[in-house]
């Protein structure tokens, strides 16, 4: 299995901005909000081009046992979506959650905690994370290929743990399971790579920048 490149070939023009960079935050390329199918929720997600790489900022908000989880995140990636960090900030309930997440070889790591293997970052409470692997791999028709990732529980005292995923691109949209889960459902993407219909989950209108 090979990358897209540096350029992410099958949607360069999509993903290009129209205006000059800031800094900071980035060209503004598209936005997605999410509504969650399993539960009270949303998720106000933005991807974003920087001068070297990508950024996706976003604000889940959900009920998760009678509490209310109010998450936000800032995943970023170099230019050939291979992830670099993330930061999730925010209150589970009153409890705070703070979690800075960086690339420790190959793996993840947050602070002080020791390094999960992972080639990506599942960030565990968004599907904005599939952006990174799906912008970045050629994936095969009708065939499995398998990613490996560091999963972030965020709300169960912010640890990393490892879990498989496999995608397999087909006519009308994109297999995902998750073996160790049960989990396999049929996905719908928009052309940016955001997942717009995740069955039972997720749905998701997107938003282009021109």
């Amino acid at each position: 299995m090979r990358d897209r490149g540096q350029h992410g070939e099958a949607r360069a023009n999509i993903l290009q901005p129209q205006q000059e960079n800031s800094a900071m935050t980035g060209t503004t390329v598209a936005s997605v909000i999410w509504h969650r199918l399993d539960r009270d929720g949303t998720d106000r997600c933005r991807l974003a081009r920087l001068d070297e790489g990508w950024l996706i900022v976003g604000h889940a908000r959900w009920d998760e046992a009678g509490e209310t989880a109010a998450l936000d995140y800032a995943l970023r990636c170099d230019a050939g979506w291979r992830c670099l960090s993330a930061d999730v900030t925010g209150l589970h309930g009153a409890r705070p959650v703070a979690c800075r997440i960086t690339r420790q070889d190959e793996g993840f790591a947050i602070e002080g905690q020791v390094p999960v293997r992972g080639t990506d970052l599942d960030l565990g409470f968004t599907p904005a994370w599939m952006l990174v692997p799906l912008n970045r791999l050629d994936l095969p028709h009708a065939r499995p290929f398998g990613v490996e990732t560091a999963r972030l529980r965020a709300t169960e005292g912010g640890r990393l743990e490892p879990l498989g995923h496999s995608f397999a691109r087909v006519r009308d949209g994109l297999d995902h399971a998750i073996p160790a889960l049960g989990r396999d459902a049929r996905l719908r993407l928009h052309e940016t790579g955001f997942v717009i219909e995740d069955p039972g989950l997720w749905h998701g209108v997107v938003t282009l920048e021109r």
